[in-house]
């Protein structure tokens, strides 16, 4: 990735789905897309080969609703991959010689970017770009040509509309364009290409071979988006033509916004507490905020907006004469949020009792692979996940989980979602995710392999012995130490055992527990994960352990 960093495009990948919920799918797409436009420019930049001899790649566009998640996927993936980043409005863009903002000025702006950084290349996001389309045709001297032109790549030379005018000299081959908006309607020009009827009056909508609900559906439409279809549905030909793909990004669902507010939220508004105090979400607020934004159709904006209302509101002015405050909770009452707080010593407070079922609970951490994931992938490719898990461990967990589980006979694949037949398959899962996760994040590549999975599952060794090597080499990352032999100036070993600093780096972002005093499991998506194994009964990791080995042969 030309981001000055060697990060390889699995590991971004891994980096991005720790943040963005709900778009695995997208994140790949993405990650995938940047890097072959940043392999491009390198063969452009460092070979000297002609940009007209290699394909054009260089300019995407995603077809999503309103708050789907667009401008968070491309700023954190950007934050990942080292890549600048420059997002621009399109809906404040006039043509050059008009008040206002400019093309000429954010170009401006991104060759200065360019200048400083001679090492990276400059992701620019133009948002709500479809908005242009309906303003002005794309002569010269509209803001839709002033678009146009670094998409060709090239060297772009100009001078923007202020009044010192400003001259830019960009390289749009170290450009990554990624383009934006709603497209409202899209879904009927795409019907039309497919010969799709959204009507389900008439005995030829269930005959057989007929399209689903899901493909009459808006979500189901708009996922088979192409770039004719936004030609049809008002794109000019001359911008259409300059786009290398597109992509459709869904709207969060209700398990997505469930894990942002169990994964994010509580700790973003803990910090805006005093020192110690605790913050929680209960069951009821949590079902009220969902509801609500899925009513809104505006995904985690809603989430914070309603959150806001009620904790920069009405709390924040109670908080204020309550000294010292332990703890809040938001809640729910007669339909409308609320808040309890708990004066005392912070430090006093009582930790909260579990909110939720064993299986609330694993769903909670769904975004790192566990059931509802992984019947979504298995959902979207007609139950079969398209690798031999004994081969290979795929292109993410997700993909690996879906192979291995979707012939098991304790795990029923049904249309509302993966079901375990007992306690154990669920611990079985959370396990499998547990060493996907140190294979993925803490070992190097050729490790990554069903081998290295079933070395990591023998650690988990039982009997005899109150940890097994795999409790110890998690330890590891907890504690940032390792029990290990002495030894002398010349490397004998002495005899004598001692607590030493743990070697372990983090492969993804080069974190060293040994230097940060050891890691929460809330810090790492593997530890997290044992650290659930490891709230199941013994017997039941037991027999967890076992299946998975089973599995595995």
């Amino acid at each position: 990735m030309y981001g000055g960093n060697d990060k390889r495009l699995d590991e971004i990948a891994s980096e991005v789905k720790k943040t963005v919920i709900g778009q695995d799918d997208a994140v790949d797409w993405l990650c995938t897309f940047a890097d072959a436009a940043c392999a491009r420019s390198r063969i452009v930049h460092e070979q000297g080969v002609d940009p007209l001899a290699l394909p054009a790649i260089g300019s995407a566009l995603i077809v999503g609703p309103t708050a789907s998640g667009k401008s968070h996927l491309l700023k954190t993936f950007a934050k990942a991959s080292g890549l600048l980043f420059q997002a621009i409005d399109a809906t404040s863009i006039t043509a050059a010689g008009y008040i206002g903002d400019s093309f000429g000025k954010q170009w401006v702006r991104a060759s200065a970017a360019l200048e400083e950084n001679p090492d990276r290349n400059v992701l620019i996001f133009v948002d709500e770009v479809d908005k242009m389309f309906a303003q002005a045709p794309t002569r010269e001297g509209s803001a839709l040509f002033d678009l146009l032109k670094p998409l060709e790549g090239g060297i772009l030379e100009g001078k923007d509309d202020s009044r010192d005018g400003n001259s830019y000299r960009l390289d749009c081959d170290r450009c990554i364009f990624v383009m934006a908006g709603a497209f409202t309607g899209i879904e009927d020009a795409i019907a039309s290409r497919l010969g799709i009827s959204r009507s389900t009056v008439g005995f030829g909508s269930a005959a057989q071979g007929a399209p689903s609900e899901y493909d009459r559906s808006e979500d189901g439409l708009r996922a088979r988006v192409s770039l004719e279809d936004i030609e049809a549905w008002g794109m000019p030909r001359e911008m259409a033509g300059r786009l290398s793909t597109v992509r459709f990004l869904a709207a969060l669902d209700e398990d997505a916004l469930r894990e942002i507010i169990r994964r994010n939220k509580h700790d973003e508004y803990a910090r805006m507490l005093p020192e110690g105090a605790r913050f929680s979400i209960d069951a009821a607020a949590e079902d009220l905020l969902v509801e609500n934004a899925l009513e809104a159709h505006y995904g985690a904006r809603s989430i914070n907006q309603q959150i806001n209302e009620v904790f920069f509101g009405a709390l924040w002015r109670a908080m204020a004469n309550m000294h010292p405050v332990a703890a809040v909770t938001l809640t729910a009452r007669d339909g409308v949020l609320d808040f309890d707080i708990e004066q005392g010593d912070p430090s006093a407070a009582p930790i909260p009792a579990p909110r939720f079922s064993e299986q609330e609970r694993l769903s909670a951490s769904a975004a790192w692979g566990l059931l509802n994931k992984t019947h979504n992938y298995l959902m979207a490719h007609g139950g079969d996940a398209g690798i031999d898990p004994h081969a290979s461990l795929g292109t993410s967990d997700v993909e690996f989980c879906a192979a291995l589980l979707e012939q098991s006979s304790s795990i029923e694949v049904g249309f509302d979602g993966l079901h375990a037949a007992n306690d154990y398959a669920l611990a079985e899962i959370v396990l499998l995710n547990a060493l996907l996760s140190l294979l993925h994040d803490w070992f190097p590549a050729e490790d990554r392999t069903p081998q290295g999975l079933k070395t990591l599952l023998s650690m988990a060794e039982f009997e005899g012995r109150a940890k097994n090597p795999l409790d110890v080499l998690f330890y590891q990352i907890e504690s940032g130490a390792r029990y290990m032999p002495d030894t002398d100036e010349h490397g004998v070993e002495t005899g004598s055992w001692s607590w030493h600093p743990s070697n372990f780096e983090r492969i993804s972002d080069g974190v060293r527990p040994a230097d940060t005093g050891g890691l929460e499991p809330s810090q790492d998506a593997s530890l997290g994960y044992y650290a659930e194994f490891k709230g199941f009964p013994e017997q039941t990791q037991k027999r967890a352990a076992h299946s998975l080995a089973f599995r595995l042969l």
